[in-house]
């Protein structure tokens, strides 16, 4: 029988690159029994903090674990999240067939605009009033690194034309994004919630969630001022404050924290909202927008047994309580320095380790991946393993509600019933014990109301004999 959790018959041996946690992880691993490879190239789990660090051309599918998935760019920098997202929402899930979405990109990514897009920028030019502030952000960078205010259409202008002058344009490597210029303020200060999306494997997917934190400025909010510190809520930023060492446990707050002070302060009350608001509309509201990303950037995500990621996904509220996500990070800080995150954050690491290598070592050996023993905070969101729950426990965004008997019916593999029809829809491989079956998505609608209902897969052609999951090992990459 398969052991998972810390229990192993043999042990094993892990990498760990850059700075960013390590002792939580190392802390993590040992006590399953792990030890450190003094090889970097001989593992079976390799942490990178940052991905280049990690050799995919001679990667092991099946054999190692590799904390990042090479593809993720695509939402883990600027444009590359804008263009997915932008995709995902112009779809034909979202749009034409199946009708016009509840609720549009607009209503909760802020506005943003490509500058080494010549349409773009123009379109931009064209809308920016004279005294509205935007934010110029390079699009693959963190911890608020290049970032500046742009306050109307000459402060644009001006950028744009000294950068096209320069030999080498990088109008290419950045975004301007519409400022929300209404944050909700606590004590005086701005803050953003920092959350947890977990895909803790990409073939089959396995998604989860887990809660965060507020991280806020260590100064009162000034709409006018120019310094970033201001604007800006990292705590890369932040502790360059001059108050910031006397300040730092009340620059990170927990969820509940939150949830008192608008019930304190009288918000929920002014908003009509429950006193249980943050605690459940909010979580809600948080974990549909994070799979929603994923689902924008799921077909874009190399399928490898082996690749996992923890992204850190940042969101702001505004002060009428609307939720606007800025910005997906790929290696999100898991540093301790306050009680809030010494608390939060050794046990989500442990358990995100604790996942990702059940759900490993289960589709390594053939076992069935569900029920995963290991979860315990993390809530789950989306998997499309064969034996998968019935149905996922929330909608995405732009989607209309599930209908419970539909879904049922998906399952049981029955066939539509009238007046619903089959539309048309890509082939994709998809394998399992070493067979592989062509297959394609068919989405059901309603000819009368063009409403999307459900969608599955069927096989359309004979089973394939598959060796990828078969991996000879490489001699520059010992498996031990």
């Amino acid at each position: 029988m398969l052991q998972t959790g810390r229990n192993y018959r043999r042990r094993r041996k892990f990498v760990i690159h850059g700075n960013n946690g390590n002792a939580l992880i190392e802390k993590s691993l040992t006590a399953r029994g792990w030890e450190c490879s003094e090889n970097p190239d001989a593992f079976h789990l390799k942490w990178s903090e940052i991905r280049t660090h990690i050799d995919y051309d001679n990667f092991q599918e099946g054999q190692q674990l590799v904390n990042h998935i090479p593809t993720a760019s695509c939402i883990t920098t600027k444009s590359g999240l804008l263009t997915s997202l932008r995709s995902y929402f112009g779809s034909p899930i979202h749009k034409g067939k199946c009708g016009a979405p509840p609720e549009e990109l607009s209503e909760f990514f802020p506005e943003t605009f490509r500058l080494g897009d010549c349409r773009e920028r123009e379109r931009l030019i064209s809308i920016i009033g004279d005294d509205e502030l935007w934010i110029c952000k390079p699009t693959n960078s963190n911890q608020g690194k290049g970032i500046f205010l742009m306050k109307g259409k000459n402060d644009l202008v001006e950028y744009v034309d000294k950068r096209k002058k320069l030999k080498k344009d990088k109008l290419q490597r950045r975004i301007v994004q519409r400022y929300i210029t209404n944050p909700l303020l606590l004590d005086g200060r701005k803050f953003d919630i920092r959350v947890y999306l977990l895909v803790a494997s990409t073939r089959p997917f396995n998604v989860f969630f887990h809660t965060g934190y507020l991280r806020l400025t260590v100064g009162q909010y000034d709409n006018n001022s120019d310094d970033l510190n201001n604007h800006l809520t990292n705590q890369f930023l932040q502790k360059k404050h001059p108050d910031y060492k006397d300040a730092k446990d009340d620059t990170v707050w927990t969820m509940q924290q939150l949830q008192d002070y608008l019930i304190k302060e009288g918000h929920l009350d002014r908003l009509g909202k429950g006193h249980d608001w943050v605690m459940n509309e909010l979580n809600e509201r948080l974990k549909c927008l994070s799979l929603t990303v994923f689902k924008s950037a799921q077909s874009s995500l190399a399928p490898r047994i082996g690749y996992f990621d923890l992204f850190g996904l940042d969101f702001m509220l505004d002060e009428n309580l609307n939720t606007w996500l800025i910005e997906v990070n790929t290696n999100p800080a898991l540093h301790t320095h306050c009680q809030v995150l010494d608390d939060l954050l050794p046990p989500m690491v442990d358990e995100t380790l604790d996942i990702v290598i059940e759900v490993f070592d289960k589709k390594s050996s053939g076992q069935p991946i569900f029920p995963i023993e290991s979860v315990k905070n993390f809530e789950f969101l989306l998997s499309t393993a064969r034996d998968r729950p019935v149905s996922s426990p929330l909608n995405l965004i732009g989607e209309l509600p599930a209908i419970k008997k539909e879904q049922k019916m998906v399952e049981k593999k029955e066939p539509p019933k009238p007046p619903f029809k089959a539309a048309s829809a890509p082939v994709r491989r998809e394998s399992k014990n070493g067979t592989a079956t062509d297959t394609k998505s068919v989405i059901l609608e309603d000819p009368g109301t063009r409403k999307f209902l459900a969608a599955r897969s069927l096989p359309v052609g004979e089973q394939l004999k598959l060796s990828l999951i078969e991996v000879t090992p490489n001699p520059k990459q010992n498996i031990l």
